[in-house]
């Protein structure tokens, strides 16, 4: 785990800070001895104002986390210019804070690849977003490398794939599920064949706090397990976990540009920061039914 550089302490902003990893992150960041400076929309903050940076100038912040930006992929199609305008070129704004405060910049991009050429998914596969989440992102992206190059802002970029844990949006798969398990109701999928790589997200979380250790003007990392579960192996860890076998339907709808499997090469920030995950999507389920079906 990255401490304060200097056994002094780094002050952080961290941007997002309510939302689902923010709230994990900022208490991981005290814990280990930052000094975090939160940003949000639920204080008040405008991602898209650059008066909303402007009292953060006055602080000796050392680095930016870029959380914030709306992620629910299926959104993203309906409502595409709030994606753009939130993820892209909120991204900027925050770019902007970096280049004038000398702050570097640790940007949560996104699975960016589309469909695989290959797996496992390393950092020089081919990008292709397939949805206008993924593909602000990685706008977004490409903003820090310029950033990088051209204005001297250090940048690391992290590429989740799927992460999972306590205090996610219901509407996303695991859940979505686990709320079914937990409310006795059968359990519906559209489709329980496509694979992810799922990542607690106090794993996700460990990376960004030990990417605070390192100084480099640009680099991207994969951030997964390294392996891929199907939504029917899900439900059958549900099942392992319930008191009775669970009851479970798929409807067999396959989303248009379906992926179908991803897996995360994380070779490149394993060697860098010394980084691996520690958490299980079964014992996260393990943990999420015990309570209830004791």
């Amino acid at each position: 785990m990255a401490a304060p550089q200097d056994g002094n302490t780094q002050t952080v902003l961290l941007t997002g800070a309510t939302g689902f990893i923010g709230k994990h992150l900022s208490l991981r960041l005290v814990q280990a001895g930052f000094t975090v400076r939160s940003f949000s929309r639920s204080y008040g903050q405008d991602i898209l104002s650059r008066d909303s940076f402007q009292p953060f100038l006055q602080e000796p912040i050392s680095a930016v986390i870029h959380l914030a930006g709306i992620t629910y992929v299926p959104d993203s199609w309906a409502k595409s210019d709030a994606f753009y305008s939130i993820n892209t070129l909120g991204t900027q704004r925050a770019l902007e804070f970096c280049h004038a405060s000398g702050a570097r910049m640790i940007y949560v991009s996104a699975y960016v690849y589309g469909i695989p050429a290959y797996l496992p998914i390393d950092e020089i596969h081919p990008v292709a977003p397939n949805n206008p989440y993924a593909h602000s992102k990685w706008l977004g992206e490409e903003l820090c490398r310029f950033y990088a190059h051209h204005k001297g802002v250090d940048a690391v970029i992290f590429r989740p794939f799927n992460l999972f844990g306590p205090g996610q949006d219901d509407r996303f798969l695991i859940p979505t599920i686990l709320r079914q398990a937990k409310n006795g109701e059968q359990i519906t999928v559209r489709d329980d064949t496509p694979k992810r790589d799922y990542l607690h997200v106090d794993d996700f979380v460990d990376a960004c706090v030990l990417a605070l250790g390192r100084k480099e003007r640009f680099t991207i990392f994969n951030v997964g397990s390294g392996k891929s579960i199907s939504v029917r192996e899900i439900i059958d860890l549900v099942s392992k976990h319930s008191n009775d076998r669970v009851r479970f339907v798929s409807l067999g709808e396959t989303r248009p540009n379906e992926i179908m499997d991803t897996v995360a090469d994380c070779a490149a920030i394993r060697k860098a920061l010394g980084w691996s995950p520690k958490s299980t999507l079964g014992d996260f389920v393990e943990e999420e039914l015990g309570c209830v079906f004791r």
